[in-house]
């Protein structure tokens, strides 16, 4: 891994707002899996809706990685070791972690669960969703490279025509295959934002471009808007059909299209951008990916001592104390593993995606 050279900063712009989605989408999956039902409140809705924010968490993975996508071998090789190491570390420590429950099998071991079936009789079932973005990673600098030569809109045109033939015929959202379509379709939107949409300063005093930068950033709003009241609105999960799994698919799309308006001229705009962007919630999504490997163990561990499952108090204290886990892990523990993978202490930590 040490051939590979240390990751250099990202020469593209960061956009804070797809953090603050992450925070979203982790809060929404830990509401959903450990609130206490009795205080559910207005978070019941979301309760029905878990796969949903997985799936707008695998589009986002793809939107990002297309975001800083790499172009020559010795990045595509950093590409594979910044997931590695974000990876494999937490993920087996978390399952060293969930030992104390339950014994994981070989498939377990080598995150080979690749539906939420399957993840339930793993120790960490949570990590199902990261599971089946693996697929995802190893394919992707691959195929990103034939891809630039593919204009945009026909890239996008593709990847919608295949997330539409999978939601119509596999119907589900817990297996590799709707994986891919997810993440081809966070890839697609991230090439429109960044070759379509010509570039825009945030502070420009272009009255063309703040009039550009307005239309992008309503249109965004309104595809925010949107899926929000989808998630509140659409029926109960109870009468499950073909046809309402593709209803909720369509929040896959949804979030394609918020990332692409919302990110475009390679700045962001948007009311709901703007929210997103907020130091609370964009620092917080950073961690998201340790929030999501330590959530089971750390639950179950509480819950042996201080029973969980009724106490809305106890959840507060078990969402504060994981994240700062998490943070910590991130903050301390990721680069330390990079420097040891690299011989050599980083001048500069990236924002790794």
């Amino acid at each position: 891994l040490g051939l590979c050279g240390f990751p250099e900063p990202w020469t593209v712009m960061y956009l804070p707002h797809l953090q603050g989605v992450r925070s979203l989408c982790a809060a929404w999956v830990l509401c959903g899996r450990f609130l206490p039902e009795e205080n559910a409140g207005i978070w019941r809705v979301g309760q029905k809706r878990l796969d949903v924010a997985e799936d707008i968490f695998v589009v986002l993975s793809g939107f990002v990685a297309q975001w800083h996508a790499p172009h020559e071998v010795r990045e595509v090789c950093s590409f594979y070791v910044r997931r590695l190491v974000r990876l494999l570390p937490a993920f087996w420590l978390a399952m060293a972690w969930s030992l104390i429950f339950q014994l994981p099998s070989l498939r377990c071991i080598f995150l080979l669960q690749w539906s939420k079936t399957e993840a339930r009789q793993c120790p960490n079932g949570a990590t199902a969703t990261v599971a089946m973005l693996i697929p995802c990673w190893l394919i992707y600098p691959w195929t990103s490279s034939p891809l630039w030569k593919v204009g945009p809109r026909l890239t996008l045109g593709l990847a919608a025509a295949f997330w539409l033939l999978v939601t119509f015929l596999r119907g589900e959202l817990d297996n590799p295959i709707t994986s891919l379509a997810s993440f081809g379709l966070g890839v697609a939107a991230a090439r429109v934002a960044q070759e379509v949409f010509p570039d825009l300063e945030v502070e420009t005093e272009d009255v063309g471009a703040k009039s550009q930068s307005w239309i992008w950033g309503s249109v965004a709003d309104i595809l925010a808007v949107l899926a929000a009241l989808m998630v509140a609105f659409v029926g109960d999960r109870s009468g499950e059909t073909q046809a309402f799994l593709a209803m909720e698919r369509c929040m896959g799309l949804l979030a394609a299209m918020y990332f692409l308006f919302s990110s475009a001229g390679k700045s962001g705009h948007g009311l709901v951008q703007a929210v997103l962007s907020h130091a609370s919630l964009a620092s917080l999504g950073k961690y998201t990916l340790y929030v999501y490997l330590f959530q089971e163990p750390l639950f179950r561990s509480i819950d042996m001592l201080v029973p969980l499952k009724h106490s809305a108090e106890g959840f507060v204290f078990f969402v504060l104390l994981l994240w700062l886990i998490a943070g910590l892990y991130a903050e301390n523990v990721e680069p330390l593993l990079l420097q040891m993978v690299y011989m050599h202490s980083p001048e500069s930590r990236d924002e790794l995606s």
